[in-house]
């Protein structure tokens, strides 16, 4: 079998493995207790203070959606907005000491999920899985960034 006879083989379990991955993390964040959108808390870690319109580009949300989860997270006092230095009328999103709380305890909560998923994989293959999640990422970052329209 060539290369490119492989190919759609490779999609269907790429994207059977993300989708048993991602209803995985979803389950084990709600016996947690987490809210399903704890993984934007995460990204507005991850990134730091933003505007609210980047933080919806970021995050792929429309407009109507990150503004809901925004007033959410601001009445949960997980996210406070503050004016922007440099214009006053801008209004930038900050995670609060809770926000950043809850964004470190689901992070460690997602990562002992994924070191709990390699305790079934034989330690020697390690090498070639770290190789195959690297060229896989180098893929998926480019694609991952929203063209703005």
């Amino acid at each position: 079998m060539t290369s490119p006879d492989l190919k759609p083989g490779l999609a269907r379990k790429l994207r059977e493995l993300v989708g048993l991955y991602l209803m995985a993390q979803r389950h084990r964040a709600h016996e947690h207790g987490f809210s399903q959108n704890a993984r934007l808390l995460m990204l507005l870690k991850r990134h730091g203070p933003t505007v609210q319109r980047e933080f919806g580009r970021m995050a792929g949300l429309d407009k109507s959606w990150i503004s809901r989860i925004v007033e959410r997270f601001v009445a949960d006092g997980l996210v406070e907005r503050l004016p922007l230095e440099t214009d006053r009328r801008c209004l930038v999103l900050h995670l609060t000491a809770a926000g950043e709380a809850e964004a470190s305890r689901f992070d460690v909560m997602l990562n002992e999920q994924a070191l709990k998923l390699f305790e079934s994989i034989p330690a020697g293959e390690y090498p070639g899985l770290d190789a195959s999640l690297m060229t896989l990422m180098d893929a998926l970052r480019p694609l991952a960034v929203r063209k703005e329209r």
